[in-house]
């Protein structure tokens, strides 16, 4: 599957940026669907299994923050989130529970597809050669399958987590700085501010049962960045 065959669920109640997107996301070759309702919005997500979802964080019912941490239960793909705030809080929420990226309103199109583009590319694994997989004690890292196990037992990770393993991965035993994270997974140099990489970091440590210090997986590299530490080969 390429990019302009996937399926985009947007789901946003302001009538004219639906309007919008539509006549700029088919011009541009997506299949396109719409939901309007956040109390809608979990299910036509489970019936629909979209390839990626842009996903207002203001919506009437239940907010996109709510949404996008029930979809993660079962939900996988990317979750690009919109937000009209400029604060920091709800974009840091939103990463918190599970979104892969944001952008702002107003939509500027040349971004949101940019945006879109990149995390369909590494949701789908394009350009991952198949490779050996990765170890790290209990750790195995598959880059051509898209999978991380913990003692033989596939984990849950959602597309963001997955690309920041890999990432590791393929520097292990060497720390990745902010600057390289950011460049890879968001397209975009470090702000000096921005905490979404620590956030990240800190979810994929609790969901492969590293959080105590000292980490036995993912370690912090003081004033450099993180690291996937060297393990014994299985």
């Amino acid at each position: 599957m390429t990019d302009q065959q996937a399926h985009i669920l947007v789901v946003e109640d302001d009538t004219e940026i639906c309007r919008l997107l539509r006549l700029f996301l088919e011009t541009e070759g997506y299949l396109i669907s719409f939901c309007h309702h956040g109390d809608e919005a979990v299910e036509r997500i489970r019936d629909n299994q979209p390839d990626l979802i842009i996903l207002d964080v203001m919506l009437p019912g239940q907010d996109g923050i709510q949404v996008c941490k029930q979809a993660r239960e079962f939900y996988l793909g990317p979750v690009l989130m919109l937000t009209a705030c400029e604060d920091d809080i709800s974009e840091l929420t939103a990463f918190k529970v599970g979104a892969d990226d944001y952008v702002r309103k107003p939509i500027k199109p040349e971004v949101l597809l940019m945006r879109l583009q990149a995390l369909l590319r590494r949701s789908q694994g394009t350009k991952v050669e198949p490779s050996e997989n990765t170890h790290c004690d209990e750790l195995t890292i598959n880059a051509s399958r898209r999978e991380v196990s913990l003692n033989d037992e596939l984990v849950a990770l959602h597309s963001s987590e997955i690309d920041l393993v890999l990432l590791l991965a393929k520097n292990q035993g060497q720390a990745i700085s902010r600057d390289e994270c950011f460049r890879a997974l968001r397209g975009f140099d470090y702000d000096g501010i921005d905490r979404s990489l620590d956030m990240r970091i800190s979810s994929l440590r609790k969901k492969i049962r590293d959080q105590k210090s000292p980490h036995r997986f993912i370690k912090t590299v003081r004033g450099v960045g993180y690291m996937l530490v060297s393990g014994n080969e299985k």
